[in-house]
């Protein structure tokens, strides 16, 4: 499988129309390091449920595969050289499709790019040296969509990327007691599940604090709400 040297975006409808229950999940690998592509297609190949297309190595292949194959997951890697960054790459797809479902490719000390790729819209970060469990645990829940569950350790990321806004607006939003224990909830990344059965309340209910902090916080998604959580300081390193 090739990636098309130009090609016309699909519409991301027709992707989510056609996909059943049982299709695989359609993963796009894009990385400049050779060596992380062939560790990742190793680890990955013949994993149930999982269908890896042909990886690229550049911001400007990534956004031409995406329209292209409209993957179900993306693995992005951060900084790539020459051409366009994976922040950028990121941007661009999400402007393409905001239902696209991207996850950073991380060193074990991440920079300040993570923070960048997360304002992007990446619903999450992954260690280039997770397990191959961690790795694909994270893909599969990344295929259903944003998910407290994808941010387990982001908020240490956050922290040791030292990309903290020290220009924040002074004026912290004001959170209830609720909204507070749930935002920190999910900075530790706990699923709604896990949050609803810890509070005694049903998943949905987690789902519209969730939403209700999203819009408090000027987050677009989950991830970005640990960036605004530990920009405001209501969660400690």
């Amino acid at each position: 499988m090739t990636v098309p040297a130009v090609s016309p975006p699909v519409p991301a409808v027709s992707r989510q129309a056609d996909r059943g229950r049982s299709d695989p999940i359609r993963l796009l690998m894009v990385d400049d390091d050779r060596w992380t592509i062939r560790g990742l297609t190793a680890v990955l190949s013949g994993t149930p449920g999982l269908e890896l297309l042909e990886p690229v190595s550049s911001g400007e292949e990534a956004i031409r595969a995406y329209r292209a194959f409209r993957p179900d997951v993306v693995l992005m890697d951060i900084n790539m050289s020459p051409g366009i960054s994976g922040i950028e790459a990121t941007a661009a797809i999400l402007r393409d499709d905001p239902d696209a479902r991207v996850i950073a490719l991380t060193t074990i000390a991440p920079g300040p790019g993570l923070v960048r790729v997360l304002e992007a819209g990446a619903l999450a970060a992954v260690d280039k040296d997770a397990s191959s469990y961690a790795l694909i645990e994270m893909i599969r829940i990344a295929a259903a969509g944003d998910d407290p569950a994808l941010l387990g350790g982001l908020a240490a990321d956050v922290f040791i990327s030292g990309n903290q806004d020290a220009s924040v607006q002074t004026a912290v939003p004001r959170l209830t007691a609720v909204e507070l224990e749930t935002l920190q909830l999910i900075c530790k990344g706990r699923s709604y599940d896990e949050i609803a059965e810890s509070r005694s309340v049903s998943p949905a209910t987690v789902k519209d604090h969730a939403r209700h902090l999203r819009e408090k916080l000027d987050a677009a998604n989950l991830a970005q709400l640990v960036v605004k959580a530990v920009e405001y300081r209501f969660i400690s390193s």
